[in-house]
């Protein structure tokens, strides 16, 4: 009984290492406002043959050198892209279905 509070503590401490290497997955270079912004908007995993055309001809438009990796809806309709480029460099962008990009300060309530 003495070393079941050590193995809780154990067990706890190995599932709040594997929550903190899987958000290292969605690292942004950049500012921080693209964090304060997506906590703001609660979204949705969507396949990527499901996003509009014109938000698929804008990423392949302005960013010739990336893929969509990753694509997200959130309830008002504004789409979270993940891009990836050839050596996995992770690059999130905000964009509206009409293909237009969304700054992370728009929209805030």
């Amino acid at each position: 009984m003495k070393k079941l509070p050590m193995i809780v503590a154990i067990v706890v401490s190995i599932f709040s290492a594997q929550g903190a290497i899987a958000q290292d997955d969605f690292t942004v270079k950049g500012s921080n406002e693209y964090f304060d912004y997506d906590e703001q908007h609660e979204y949705t995993e969507l396949s990527t043959v499901d996003l509009p055309l014109a938000l698929q001809e804008a990423a392949a438009r302005d960013f010739k050198k990336l893929r969509i990796a990753e694509a997200y809806i959130s309830k008002d309709y504004t789409y979270k892209v993940l891009l990836r480029d050839h050596n996995d460099n992770t690059t999130i962008v905000f964009a509206s279905a009409s293909g237009e990009w969304i700054e992370p300060n728009d929209n805030k309530s």
